[in-house]
C-alpha cells in the first residue's frame, strides 16, 4: 500500500494576563468583533529573495522557473540535471542563532515513488537566516546501522532539549538530544486505541506529529486525525475522544478531529474527492492548539483549532492551495510567483511563541505519477513568511478562540527562580471570555489569583506568593497576590477557575471551587536552548550567499512573555487605527 499517498515548537505561547482586568476586558471585547475575518492562507506573506537574481539553473516545470534556489533546500545540480528528492521539513532555531532543518531524503535514481519508501532522515543548517540556504550535514541518527525514516519532524521540548520524530516506513520513534547537532537517543512509542473508534486502518504510526502540551503531557495527531496523549515523551500514547463545534452533517464517522467535508473548498476544484486526508502538523500558539493537514487528493490543505487540543475543535477551512500561487508563492518586491503543482507536509516555524514561517514539501508535477527515476522533475522544502503575531491576536487568547464561548485549559504555575525566567502558567479562561493565564514578570510565580469571565489579572514581584493575600474571583477577574517568599505553586484551572465568581484561591497550592480546579506544584524556569554549529558538509541548496543573520537569545520564559505582550499590543494598535 502506498502510505505516502495516504499520509502525510516550539514551545506554546502560554496564556498571559494583562495587568488590570478592565484593560483585558476591553481587549477581549474588541478582539471578538472581527477575529474570523481571515483564514490561515491570508496570513501568509511575500517571500524575500535570499539569492538574487532568481535562477533557472535547476530542475522543474516551466511554472517553477526561475526561482530562488537558496530558499529552503533542494538538489540544484544545474539546469536539466535530475535531482535527488527532499520531503517533510521542520525548522528549529538553536541558541547560537543558526537554523536547523530536519527532513527526509532519497536518491533521484530511485524515482519519487516508490523511492520515498527507502528514505533517510537528514539534517541541514542555515547560518544566514530562516529562509536558507540550508547545507546538508548528514544523517540525523544511526539506529543499529540504519538512518531510515520518513515523516520527519522535530520540536523543542519544555526543558530546552529537542526531539525528532519519524514514522511511516519505520515504527513511530522519538529521538531526543540536548543539542540540535545530537547525539540522539531513541525510544519506540506505542499508540493505544483506549476505547476510541479509530476506524479500520490500524497503521496508527503514520504521519505522526507531536507537541508538548500545556499540562506537562505530550500529544500526537496521526494521519487520520486521531489524537493521543501520553504522560511522558516515550508514551504509551492513549487515543482520546475529541469533541467538535462542527455542524452535525460535518461530524466525522470515527473519533477524528477531521470534519466530514461536503462543501467545495475552492471554486477551481469542480469535483472534490475529499480523499487522502493526511499530513497533520500540530502546534500551540496564542494559547490555542492548531492543526494543519492536507487533503492530498484535491491538492489542498485545511486549518483546525481547539482550546485544549481535545475538545471543541473548530474548522477554519481553507489553509493552502497551490492553485492560489499569488497568495502563497510570490517573491517580495516582484511580480514573480512560482506555481508548484503539489504542496504537502505543512509545518510551522515558531519563534518567541508565534509562527514566523510555514514550510511545505512541494513538487513541480504530480509526485505520484510524473516523477520517474532520472526525470527533470523533483521536490524540495520551501519556506514562506507568516504573520503569526496578527494570527495569534485574532485566534489566540484575546481573539476568536477566547470569544467563542469555549472552555479553556488549565495551566501550570512556575516555581520562582531568577528574574526573567520564572514559572510560566498556561491558559485557564472561561466560556465567553478568553483564557486567563499569566506569566510572572520578574521571576516569581503568579500568586494565586483566579480566572474569571473576562480573565484574571495576575502578576508577581520577585517571589511566589506563600502567605500573600488572595481574592475571590469576580466577573472582571481575580485579584493577584503581590509579594511573599516561597510557595508550592499557583492556581491552575481546568476550564477556568471559578468562572463568573464564587471560587477562591490560596497562595500556596491553590484551590478552586465550581470548576474542578487543578493545582500544580510549580513549573521550572525555562532552561534556554542547547545548540551547536554542526559539521560542515556539501551544500545542496544550489547557491552560495552572504547574508547577515540575526540571533535572539534568552530564556524560554522571557521569549514567551515578550511574544504574549507583543500580540496584545499589536492588536491594540490596530484597534486604535
Amino acid at each position: 500500500m502506498n502510505f505516502e499517498r495516504m499520509h502525510d515548537l516550539r514551545h506554546p505561547l502560554w496564556c498571559f494576563r494583562w495587568v488590570g482586568s478592565a484593560s483585558l476586558a476591553g481587549v477581549l471585547l474588541s478582539a471578538a468583533t472581527g477575529a474570523q475575518a481571515k483564514s490561515f492562507i491570508d496570513y501568509l506573506e511575500p517571500t524575500p529573495i535570499t539569492c538574487s537574481p532568481l535562477s533557472s539553473a535547476s530542475w522543474g516545470a516551466t511554472g517553477v522557473l526561475p526561482r530562488d534556489l537558496c530558499n529552503g533546500i533542494e538538489s540544484a545540480k544545474g539546469a536539466g540535471v535530475p535531482p535527488d528528492y527532499y520531503w517533510d521539513g521542520q525548522i528549529l532555531k538553536a541558541k547560537d542563532g543558526k537554523y536547523h532543518l530536519f527532513m527526509s531524503t532519497w536518491a533521484g535514481s530511485a524515482g519519487f515513488n516508490p523511492g520515498w519508501t527507502n528514505s533517510d532522515a537528514y539534517h541541514a543548517i542555515s547560518e544566514q537566516g530562516v529562509l536558507g540556504p540550508y547545507k546538508r550535514q548528514g544523517f540525523v541518527y544511526t539506529n543499529n546501522g540504519s538512518h531510515k525514516g520518513h515523516n520527519v519532524s522535530a520540536l523543542e521540548l519544555p526543558d530546552g532539549s529537542y526531539a525528532v520524530v519519524v514514522s511511516e516506513i519505520v515504527p513511530f520513534t522519538i529521538y531526543r538530544s540536548s543539542s540540535l547537532d545530537g547525539p540522539w537517543t531513541s525510544c519506540t512509542a506505542s499508540i493505544q486505541t483506549n476505547g476510541v473508534n479509530a476506524g479500520t486502518d490500524s497503521h496508527y504510526d503514520s504521519n505522526v506529529s507531536l507537541t508538548a502540551r500545556h499540562d506537562g503531557k505530550f500529544e500526537i495527531v496521526q494521519r487520520h486525525g486521531l489524537i493521543a496523549i501520553a504522560d511522558t515523551l516515550c508514551g504509551p500514547y492513549k487515543m482520546q475522544k475529541p469533541t467538535w463545534a462542527y455542524p452535525t452533517a460535518n461530524r466525522p464517522s470515527i473519533d477524528s478531529i477531521y470534519p466530514h467535508r461536503t462543501s467545495i473548498p475552492d471554486p477551481a476544484i469542480t469535483n472534490p474527492t475529499y480523499t487522502w486526508e493526511e499530513d497533520p502538523h500540530i502546534w500551540i500558539s496564542g494559547g490555542v492548539y492548531h492543526v494543519l493537514y492536507s487533503g492530498s487528493g484535491d491538492r489542498i490543505g485545511y486549518h483546525l483549532y481547539s482550546p485544549d487540543g481535545i475538545n471543541n475543535w473548530k474548522d477554519d477551512g481553507l489553509a493552502f492551495d497551490p492553485r492560489m500561487a499569488d497568495k502563497i508563492f510570490c517573491y517580495e518586491g516582484t511580480t514573480t510567483c512560482t506555481k508548484w503543482y503539489k504542496m504537502e507536509r505543512p509545518s510551522v516555524v515558531l519563534e518567541n511563541g508565534h509562527v514566523t514561517h510555514v514550510t511545505w514539501a512541494v513538487a513541480d508535477v504530480d509526485k505520484d505519477n510524473q516523477i520517474p527515476a532520472g526525470s527533470n522533475h523533483g521536490s524540495k522544502v520551501i519556506v514562506v513568511p507568516f504573520d503569526g503575531v496578527t494570527f495569534d491576536a485574532d485566534y489566540g487568547v484575546a481573539g476568536s478562540a477566547g470569544a467563542s464561548g469555549a472552555s479553556a485549559t488549565g495551566g501550570r504555575s512556575g516555581a520562582g527562580g531568577s528574574a526573567g525566567s520564572g514559572g510560566v502558567p498556561a491558559s485557564g479562561g472561561t466560556a465567553g471570555g478568553g483564557r486567563a493565564g499569566g506569566v510572572s514578570t520578574s521571576g516569581g510565580t503568579p500568586g494565586g489569583g483566579t480566572s474569571a469571565t473576562t480573565g484574571g489579572a495576575n502578576t508577581s514581584s520577585g517571589g511566589s506568593a506563600a502567605g500573600g493575600t488572595t481574592s475571590s474571583a469576580s466577573g472582571s477577574g481575580g485579584a493577584s497576590s503581590q509579594s511573599g517568599s516561597t510557595a508550592s505553586g499557583g492556581l491552575n484551572a481546568l476550564g477556568g477557575a471559578a468562572a463568573r465568581g464564587g471560587g477562591t484561591s490560596t497562595g500556596s497550592g491553590g484551590s478552586t471551587s465550581n470548576s474542578g480546579g487543578l493545582t500544580a506544584s510549580g513549573g521550572s524556569a525555562g532552561a534556554g536552548h542547547a545548540g551547536g554549529s554542526g559539521a560542515s558538509a556539501a551544500n545542496d541548496s544550489g547557491c552560495s550567499c552572504s547574508i547577515p543573520s540575526t540571533s535572539q537569545h534568552g530564556a524560554w520564559a522571557s521569549r514567551l512573555l515578550l511574544g504574549g505582550l507583543g500580540a496584545v499590543l499589536a492588536k491594540r494598535r490596530r484597534q486604535r487605527r
